[in-house]
């Protein structure tokens, strides 16, 4: 019986493959032979030994079934694998699992998973990234009407709007890197973390261990790895999904029948929007982003409770986090995508974005404040010249024009001064050179941090 939406609807294969349970086991299996390599490099047990384990876990002997109907006899899920993997060994079976315990190999298992799922994490946001520098360089004198409080500003560019999109995701892949090396390490020091049973080697065989598994290792440690490495993960994947979640905000506030800026691609021929409405060309793809995005921030309650453990360690991190870490990465996943393709297939009504930005006189309200300043006048009395205009504007119904030439402006700049200020062309200041700034940041950042995605 499925229950679980992710099984059915949401994520992608790439991803749940990396959470789930095979993947789990073999992960698991993995670090018990790095585990038997270690102690066998350092002398701990024979080399044969080792290569008997190695040879199991490699050659896939160890099967998901055959766990799984230990564990129901023995109720230890981690022990199941240990006895599994031993009936399948020779003269391995007396080292496995030797001189550690469940949780060095739980948590080294999630540190591997947990590279994984940020490694492709940090490809989408550059995949996102890329989809963004192209609108950008298409889009960076396009005018459209700035807004504020949601009311008329300023003029803009689109290229602007997506500029600042572009520097909040190339900000979230400098924090994924910074972050690497304490979001993903593992330990082995058995239950109490001082390493005992592992003997006078025990710090070398851990490092040893987490060198071979291509993860950092905690330097002190109870039980468990710390889980504010966790709670940092999911603070930074939560971040993500606030920005995902304002793209896809705006997309769906600018798709709005009485703007119609922006839209999402429809399927003419084939999509449905509505189950009574034929009619209707809703932006289904970003609401599913923004209501993916609500309940992934909503994992990072557990998990901070996690963070408090009794003394060395007690199991009640452990049902909690078969959630919190696969639910979080999978759905990062998923819209950080979904809104790589709403972004590919956008529909941009550039014929409207620039009717409205000139048919509305009042959004160069800044412009002619600023073109009385330079003309001589006060800044203060310029802005009161020009709230004054636009009040009297309101109030009986004339363009922002008639209410400036009706106040008197020619009296303080000239008929071209006004017109040029006018023009929200000649507005948009350093649009394209902040354009160009962001694509060529973006760009840079992403040569650096190619090699040690794919290292």
């Amino acid at each position: 019986m499925i229950v679980s939406p992710l099984d059915y609807r949401y994520g992608r294969e790439e991803m749940k493959t990396i959470f789930s349970e095979k993947t789990r086991l073999n992960i698991m299996l993995n670090v018990e032979s790095a585990i038997a390599q270690a102690e066998s490099y350092y002398g701990l047990i024979p080399e044969k030994g080792y290569l008997d384990i190695k040879k199991v876990v490699d050659s896939n002997e160890v099967q998901l079934s055959r766990v799984k109907e230990i564990e129901s006899s023995i109720n230890h899920d981690v022990m199941s694998i240990v006895e599994a993997l031993t009936e399948k060994c020779t003269v391995g079976k007396n080292y496995v699992h030797f001189g550690v315990t469940s949780n060095d190999i739980n948590d080294s298992a999630s540190a591997v998973q947990i590279k994984k799922a940020i490694n492709i994490i940090a490809s989408d946001l550059m995949g996102l990234n890329r989809t963004l520098i192209k609108i950008i360089r298409e889009n960076m004198e396009t005018i459209m009407v700035g807004r504020t409080h949601g009311q008329h500003a300023s003029p803009i560019t689109l290229g602007l709007k997506f500029s600042v999109y572009l520097s909040e995701v190339n900000r979230h892949l400098e924090r994924i890197q910074e972050a690497r090396k304490r979001i993903i390490a593992g330990k082995i020091l058995g239950p109490v973390g001082t390493g005992a049973a592992l003997g006078p080697m025990a710090l070398k065989i851990q490092e040893k261990v987490c060198d071979i598994l291509g993860i950092s290792h905690e330097m002190a440690s109870t039980q468990i790895v710390g889980r504010d490495r966790y709670i940092e993960y999911m603070s930074i994947i939560n971040n993500i999904s606030v920005s995902m979640e304002k793209f896809a905000t705006e997309i769906r506030n600018l798709q709005r029948p009485e703007i119609y800026e922006l839209a999402e691609y429809f399927d003419s021929e084939n999509q449905v929007g509505s189950s009574s409405m034929p009619s209707k060309r809703n932006p289904v793809v970003s609401e599913n982003i923004v209501s993916l995005a609500r309940l992934l921030r909503s994992f990072i309650i557990p998990e901070y409770e996690a963070g408090v453990q009794w003394h060395e360690r007690d199991l009640t991190n452990s049902a909690l986090e078969r959630f919190t870490i696969p639910y979080v990465s999978i759905l990062a996943d998923d819209i950080i995508t979904k809104m790589t393709g709403v972004f590919s297939h956008l529909y941009i009504n550039k014929e409207e974005m620039k009717r409205r930005a000139y048919e509305d006189q009042f959004i160069m309200s800044e412009s002619i404040t600023m073109a009385l300043a330079r003309g001589g006048m006060p800044r203060q009395e310029s802005h009161e010249f020009v709230r004054r205009s636009s009040m009297l504007a309101y109030e009986n119904k004339m363009t922002f024009m008639e209410a400036l030439l009706k106040n008197g402006i020619t009296r303080f700049i000239s008929e071209k001064a006004l017109e040029d200020a006018m023009n929200p062309q000649n507005f948009i200041g350093s649009s394209r050179e902040i354009c160009e700034n962001a694509i060529k940041n973006s760009e840079n950042f992403e040569k650096f941090l190619l090699g040690d995605i794919y290292d």
